[in-house]
């Protein structure tokens, strides 16, 4: 009889030790000796946090007991499933045959399996019925798996590859995969030292009124490697965000931004700068501190920081960005959410956080003004700012026609190829200055 504490109270399941345990019994029992492959398989729930903090822990409990109940039934009795560690599972696959290719299909098809009965049915919480999303990695289990370690990092990779791919789908491990996560681990250590190195750099995209006056600009991070060349935001900025780097990416960004804003002021100019902020960094304590040492170093005038922050960053903790907002927004700096209309904001948001801006997401205009589905969602968009009274600038304009349309119908500024590409900070200092 195993110990009650080898078991999860909550799904009454085998907890992580057990499970490895039990993998390395198979794997000495089975794969070594009588070459019978078997898979693991990692679980992660999408999302699960919200529905903890929308419905309750308690409900977030009933859910994870169904999801065991369920997987349970699913699976054969020389399988077993295991509640790891908060929304992830495990289940060990233990008897597959000893052709690799056979193997293969069948994890795959029971992974296919136990996704469908997660994610096809509602789970019931009091009076609420809920759809959950499941990523699942899966990795198989022969007799190259030298150690437990091995095959719970390849089952990892595997997941973490399905989660990059937007959640909600099976990715089965592979050579490729590790490769993949080898060089993803080596940009995290070059990006730590790059900001250490000042291999970093801003450049700055402005924004122009309906006149051709300039309005602002915003401040855009820029990394040249010194061996891989030009590495893009959109690939340097998550592997941060992963390598819990987005604290020194904010403060350095902020540091170039208020040192920009004083030697434009030096020159006569008084554009606002926006400048982007990490949903990680306004959630953090000390983060309001940290911008007021950096303006107090600076001397900055924070009343022309605009702080731009994608629409994640309210589905996190609420309170507390707002909180820090407010704190922010007393002295002097204002907000704008990012890429709007790209994500599913709740409009309820607009009206509890100090929000001065809408940034309208170059998705958004792109099929301007020929669409007319596009058409609609942007004039929706413009009316309910001009009843918010926030201020709004769409990006990603590169016609006229797009420029032509979104003036007529109230958008106050214009940001895109079209007006300009981004340039070095010098180079528009210079501009502005004649």
């Amino acid at each position: 009889m195993h110990p009650i504490a080898s078991y999860d109270p909550v799904t009454e399941l085998p907890q992580r030790q057990m499970f490895i345990k039990y993998i390395d019994q198979t794997l000495v029992d089975l794969v070594r000796k009588k070459k019978v492959l078997g898979a693991v398989l990692v679980l992660d729930i999408d999302g699960f946090r919200k529905i903890n903090e929308t419905y309750g822990l308690d409900a977030g409990d009933l859910i994870l007991h169904e999801i065991g109940r369920r997987l349970t039934g699913a699976i054969q009795p020389c399988d077993m499933v295991s509640h790891t560690n908060g929304d992830e599972f495990m289940v060990l696959l233990a008897l597959l045959g000893t052709d690799r290719l056979a193997a293969a299909s069948s994890a795959l098809k029971t992974a296919e399996k136990l996704h469908s009965i997660l994610t096809e049915e509602p789970f019931q919480t009091g009076e609420v019925s809920l759809f959950i999303q499941v990523s699942i990695g899966l990795t198989i289990l022969d007799e190259h798996s030298a150690k437990i370690s091995q095959v719970l990092q390849e089952a990892g990779m595997a997941l973490h590859m399905a989660e990059e791919k937007g959640g909600n789908c099976i990715v089965f491990f592979n050579s490729r995969i590790q490769t993949r996560i080898t060089e993803r681990l080596s940009l995290e250590r070059d990006l730590a030292a790059a900001l250490k190195a000042s291999q970093l750099h801003m450049v700055l995209q402005p924004q122009y009124g309906q006149h051709g006056q300039v309005t602002g600009a915003e401040l855009l991070a820029r990394w040249t490697h010194p061996v891989r060349g030009s590495i893009s935001p959109a690939q340097f900025i998550p592997i941060a965000a992963e390598a819990g780097l987005m604290r020194q990416l904010t403060c350095w960004s902020l540091r170039v931004a208020c040192k920009t804003l004083v030697a434009l002021q030096q020159r006569g100019v008084n554009h606002p700068l926006s400048v982007n902020i990490s949903p990680q960094s306004l959630l953090q304590p000390d983060f309001v501190a940290a911008v007021k040492t950096i303006l107090d170093k600076t001397g900055a005038p924070a009343s022309r920081l605009i702080f731009e922050i994608t629409e994640e960053a309210w589905l996190d903790d609420l309170e507390i960005a707002a909180q820090h907002m407010r704190e922010l927004n007393q002295l002097g700096i204002r907000f704008s959410i990012d890429d709007f209309g790209a994500g599913f904001t709740n409009l309820t948001y607009l009206r509890r956080l100090p929000i001065d801006e809408l940034k309208i997401d170059k998705s958004q205009v792109q099929d301007l003004p020929e669409n007319m589905d596009s058409q609609a969602i942007i004039q929706m968009i413009l009316g309910m700012a001009r009843q918010l009274g926030l201020r709004v600038v769409a990006e990603g304009i590169e016609m006229a026609t797009q420029a032509e349309f979104l003036f007529q119908h109230g958008c106050d500024a214009l940001q895109g190829f079209w007006m300009a590409r981004p340039m070095p900070i010098e180079t528009w200092m210079e501009q502005q200055a004649k």
